[in-house]
């Protein structure tokens, strides 16, 4: 299989240049000046000539630039099934999206995604009329329990731990059908770093801990068993129990500040860290479909640095702060 990849790899390998790095990231969030920044991710291929980057467009050119790479990532691997997993999460955010609009009764498709399996306006029609012949069982499932729960509870964050369930059922499943080590190891790390940030938030929430139950993704290298017994203990305690895992430093790092301070920030940063450390490994592989699935990861990974970094500039927020909520790079 990997020698049906030599030419995308190539291509890959090419783009990756341009990945921007982490020295040039924190260079920009000491830059005063946001329209050399502006400058600098325009070089960097988010947005053109005729429609230049700028701190009123970022959030759109930023969006556009990113349906184009999931589109030419997609194209060079001959649309394999397997960049579905980085596709149904925009799926599953539109789904939450409808659903709380439908409960408040407003439209908020103007946030919704390109990028996901499912056009977006083809999510809006199967929410709104219920009709679910064009999406997976697991999307199906999900917007029927989740709107069920919801018109129960009155919680709308019943509807993100549903619909997160469901997105993770469906991205194991077109991985096991994969057989990809390389994605099968990510995916359940990823499974790993979306439990422990559900395990934080349903805690702050003061929820018990059968609740973790009800929302706990499977798939992942870390049990049910070992969130729930640390679930009464700080996570000073808790850390110990999760050191034979790769989330260990998000639990004992990343929980601490949320103990001192109640702050989701380290935690969530070391989660996507722990993530794009597992991605480089791609980095050794001299052709195959893990070079495409690396670049994907961490442009993903890039779009949220720079998300980050523009509104944080914008807002004038101190550049030591955005330096602290930057993620790793690729590099």
């Amino acid at each position: 299989m990997g020698a049906d990849y030599i030419y995308a790899t190539a291509c890959i390998r090419a783009e990756e240049c341009k990945l921007l790095t982490g020295e040039k990231l924190r260079a920009m969030t000491e830059s005063k000046n946001i329209d050399d920044i502006c400058k600098v991710l325009q070089d960097a291929g988010y947005g053109t000539e005729s429609d230049p980057l700028t701190p009123a467009n970022y959030a759109q050119v930023v969006k556009n630039t990113e349906a184009e790479i999931f589109q030419n990532v997609k194209t060079l691997s001959k649309e394999n099934e397997i960049f579905s997993i980085f596709s149904f999460p925009a799926d599953y955010h539109n789904i939450k999206v409808l659903l709380k609009a439908e409960a408040l009764g407003v439209n908020r498709n103007d946030i919704l995604m390109a990028t996901g399996t499912v056009p977006a306006e083809e999510m809006i029609r199967a929410v709104t009329e219920r009709d679910m012949t064009e999406l997976t069982e697991n999307m199906a499932a999900a917007i029927e329990e989740a709107a069920e729960t919801h018109a129960r509870t009155k919680d709308p964050q019943v509807i993100d731990f549903i619909c997160d369930r469901f997105c993770y059922m469906d991205i194991c499943r077109v991985a096991e059908k994969a057989g990809n080590e390389f994605v099968s190891e990510y995916v359940r790390l990823l499974i790993d770093t979306v439990n422990l940030k559900t395990f934080a938030r349903i805690r702050k929430m003061g929820q018990p801990w059968s609740y973790l139950e009800s929302v706990f993704v499977p798939g992942g290298n870390v049990d049910l068993q070992v969130f729930t017994s640390a679930y009464e203990e700080d996570y000073k305690q808790a850390s110990s129990r999760f050191e034979a895992y790769k989330i260990y430093r998000a639990v004992s790092e990343g929980g601490e500040e949320i103990d001192e301070n109640g702050s989701f920030t380290k935690l969530e940063k070391l989660c996507d860290d722990i993530l794009i450390e597992q991605v480089r490994e791609a980095r050794g592989i001299t052709f195959g479909i893990e070079p495409l699935v690396a670049f994907l990861i961490s442009r993903q990974m890039e779009i949220k640095c720079i998300r980050i970094l523009m509104t944080g500039k914008l807002a004038g927020m101190d550049p030591q702060i955005i330096r602290e909520r930057m993620r790793e790079t690729y590099e």
